[in-house]
């Protein structure tokens, strides 16, 4: 679990670099800042592919040799972004990332494989917090090596190596270091019981928890599309101070996810702690607009921190809970792909509202939005 916790912070810290400076990147080659949203959605239309691919593949092949070749395309493609030129080249350098980045329901299935009922909370905590510290050091790291400069070019390329860089560390790491989870004759079992999404959604249980993955992750996506072009406007930031709230919102995730998702899950149930989530992550989405300065800003995006530590790491145990060991590669990685749907939906429709009534707008649909999604997680399904 610890080797698996590194490999995946190093992935993770190598996306967080490229947050705070892919808007000025995108900018510099002549993508207008609006459609700097759709350019962002690409990368989670990637993971809508190769989320299910790589969770039901893993299922058979087992988990090792999909880490490794995920690690290194992640390392391909951030090198693509480093000499991205063209709208088109920057598009494919995205979509490329999102499919290596399906290797997240893969890095789930393994988690599931070596913890119990009983200790799965508390692991898949730890493994959301791997993703969170990723979110502080990444951006962070990904603004200091910008500058305050965002449309250095330089500066933007030595991000994407860096970037690239830590994915080939990974990749080592896993090589060395992390053995397989899945043995022989679960992989045999995937074999002959193979699944699809088309048979996930057709269950009850498993439909209903997708589709509320599907519209929450939408909402949620409106900020995390948005925050970087709102802050540049209305508190006139650059890469740097970006990169600094991205990593304060990471510190309190990390904080939740650590230190009292297993105990939380434990006394209140996985059900009950993802919809308190969801609330959060609502109330804290439609305090932006309200946002001034930089105080009120980093306090509204505290309360969505909380909301999504909480929400993310409840609605994985459920997904995985309600899935056989065989398949549950396959169904994390519906899981996920429903996650990306929702990243794709989400800048679509946040670059529409961004255009007709400003970039306040998504943040406020966002948080009606997301609220849809305590309605469905309260309705139980057999």
């Amino acid at each position: 679990m610890f080797t698996l916790f590194l490999v995946v912070f190093l992935d993770l810290v190598g996306f967080g670099m490229i947050i705070p400076v892919f808007p000025f990147y995108a900018e510099r080659i002549g993508v207008s800042p609006s459609s700097v949203i759709f350019f962002l959605g690409l990368y989670s239309a990637g993971q809508l592919v190769g989320a299910p691919l790589w969770g039901s593949l893993s299922d058979r092949i087992g988990r090792r040799p999909v880490l490794l070749f995920t690690l290194l395309a992640n390392a391909a493609s951030t090198w693509m972004l480093a000499y991205a030129d063209t709208g088109v080249t920057l598009a494919l350098s995205r979509v490329l990332a999102g499919l290596a980045a399906g290797n997240i329901s893969t890095a789930y299935a393994y988690t599931t494989d070596i913890t119990t009922d009983a200790t799965r909370p508390k692991a898949l905590g730890l493994l959301g917090s791997a993703f969170g510290m990723g979110f502080i050091l990444g951006p962070a790291l990904g603004g200091l090596l910008a500058g305050t400069d965002g449309e250095n070019g330089s500066s933007l390329v030595q991000v994407a190596h860096a970037a690239a860089v830590l994915s080939l560390v990974a990749f080592v790491l896993t090589f060395l270091r992390l053995p397989e989870s899945l043995p022989p004759e679960k992989r045999r079992q995937a074999n002959t019981k193979r699944t699809s999404m088309k048979v996930f959604f057709s269950r009850p249980v498993l439909r209903g928890l997708l589709v509320a993955t599907i519209v929450v992750v939408a909402a949620v996506s409106l900020l995390q599309s948005t925050l970087a072009l709102f802050s540049a406007e209305r508190l006139a930031v650059g890469p740097r101070t970006l990169g600094w709230i991205y990593g304060f919102t990471g510190v309190i995730s990390v904080a939740v996810q650590v230190g009292g998702i297993g105990k939380l899950t434990a006394r209140f149930g996985a059900r009950q702690l993802a919809m308190v989530g969801i609330v959060l992550t609502a109330i804290g989405m439609a305090g932006v607009p309200f946002a001034h300065g930089m105080g009120f800003l980093l306090a509204t995006l505290s309360v969505f921190a909380v909301g999504s530590a909480l929400f993310n790491p409840s609605m994985s145990g459920l997904v995985a809970a309600s899935a056989d060991p065989h398949e549950r590669g396959g169904v994390l990685g519906a899981y996920q792909g429903a996650a990306s749907l929702g990243r794709v939906i989400g800048p679509v429709v946040g670059s529409g509202v961004a255009s007709v009534v400003g970039l306040s707008g998504p943040f406020a649909v966002g948080a009606a939005v997301c609220l849809v999604g305590t309605l469905l997680l309260s309705q139980k399904r057999r």
